[in-house]
């Protein structure tokens, strides 16, 4: 115990012969407003040293702004950001929502330059009535006419992808590579999309002492075509194509056609900060396998049906998305599965927050397991699907922060 007591103190003694009180307390400090940014996409170092006008603080208990940004993908293949500003304390009632858009080639500085933007403009109405309103300018830059340009592409976007991976050692080598083609249009009132991708992976074992050498590879192929109508500001339609194949699921090929129609609480205009969605699907699956099944089939035609509630809230004191979802043939209402997910983030008092997330599922819907016995080197290194009844994974953390409220002063030194 005592040697144990002398290993901290030699730990903090160094820390409390150079640390020095951050002059937090002068005058122009004092004055500027203090924020508290939640924010996942930023670069805090950036916006701290572009946006110094303002103190930032670890804990919105302390905040008198609270800045709270979420984003949805656009039509374009880029993002659509959503910033809401939550006036607190004495700019209680006073909130405000400012957004813009990325290309899908976007750089990370250009990203960045634009959050630092629009949290200017979007503080501006807090801190011109603070006590530095004073010392802060605006400037204008007039852009120069510039020709409107037509769309060539119609509101049509492309997409081609491949990447691969390579690692290995001694006894061991794994190969992977993985390709991808996407077209989409979003249009206000429908959109629609179509994507093939395809992937290879390789793996090598070889034990020379045990004269022992195992090689598994697995192949897959995934297409889908998509498209999505608005019906009102609450109801949606869509059809949704598949097709697949998949060495590792014993599935030669697969077709299914799911139509769908799907009813949200809240207007799909406010799904950035809450949506409760209904969704349905009901259609034909056809697989074709590559063994014979455990139920000695080697095709099967089903009619697939599935219905699934999901839940998502971004609020100022975090965060919280869940679903719950059931499935089931029609010609066999034995097989079946059921799915529940729950995912949040809260703070719950002040320097304290809650993450807890988890999943479980039920199945009882296998069709594609292949008869036979099951190797050890399928087993251990899962290169093909087994039968199982559930599988479930859970996560919780708590998160406690203390010490001065301030987080505003960069220091990039040794990359931390």
């Amino acid at each position: 115990m005592r040697k144990s007591i002398q290993i901290v103190f030699y730990i903090l003694l160094p820390m409390l012969l150079f640390s020095q009180e951050t002059p937090v307390n002068d005058s122009i400090n004092k004055a500027k407003i203090n924020v508290y940014v939640d924010c996942s996409s930023c670069d805090m170092n950036y916006v701290k040293e572009e946006v110094g006008f303002v103190n930032y603080v670890r804990d919105r208990a302390e905040a008198q702004v609270h800045i709270l940004t979420t984003s949805e993908p656009s039509g374009s293949g880029g993002t659509r950001y959503s910033v809401m500003f939550f006036g607190m304390r004495e700019f209680s009632g006073h909130n405000d929502t400012l957004t813009f858009n990325s290309t899908a080639d976007a750089t990370e500085n250009s990203i960045r330059n634009q959050f630092v933007t629009t949290f200017k403009l979007g503080l501006i109405g807090y801190v011109n009535k603070s006590d530095i309103a004073s010392l802060i300018s605006i400037s204008f830059t007039n852009p120069e006419d510039e020709e409107q340009v037509k769309d060539k592409w119609n509101n049509w976007t492309f997409s081609l992808s491949s990447s691969s991976w390579l690692n290995g050692e001694k006894t061991y080598s794994n190969f992977n590579i993985y390709s991808d083609f996407e077209v989409s249009k979003v249009m206000p009132e429908w959109k629609t999309s179509f994507s093939i991708s395809q992937s290879y992976n390789e793996s090598r074992y070889s034990l020379e002492e045990y004269d022992y050498y195992y090689k598994s590879i697995n192949r897959g192929f995934y297409s889908d075509f998509e498209y999505v109508g608005a019906l009102s500001r609450h109801w949606s339609w869509g059809a949704f194509l598949y097709g697949n194949s998949s060495t590792y699921r014993n599935l030669d090929y697969s077709v299914s056609f799911n139509p769908g129609i799907e009813y949200d609480l809240f207007p799909y205009s406010e799904a950035t900060t809450k949506q409760v969605r209904f969704v349905y699907h009901l259609g034909p699956d056809y697989n074709n396998y590559i063994d014979t099944t455990i139920y000695n089939k080697t095709e099967q035609l089903m009619f697939y049906q599935s219905f699934s509630v999901a839940a998502k809230v971004i609020q100022k004191w975090g965060s919280l998305s869940g679903s719950v979802s059931a499935s089931t043939f029609l010609n066999d209402l034995s097989k079946y599965s059921a799915d529940i997910y729950l995912s949040t983030s809260v703070r719950l008092v002040k320097g304290l927050e809650l993450d807890l997330s988890g999943n479980f599922s039920s199945i009882h819907n296998q069709l594609g397991i292949p008869k036979g016995d099951v190797t050890q080197e399928e087993l251990l290194l899962q290169q093909r699907q087994l039968e199982t009844q559930y599988n479930y994974w859970a996560s919780i953390g708590l998160t406690y922060t203390f010490g001065s409220i301030y987080n505003t002063v960069v220091n990039p030194r040794f990359g931390f």
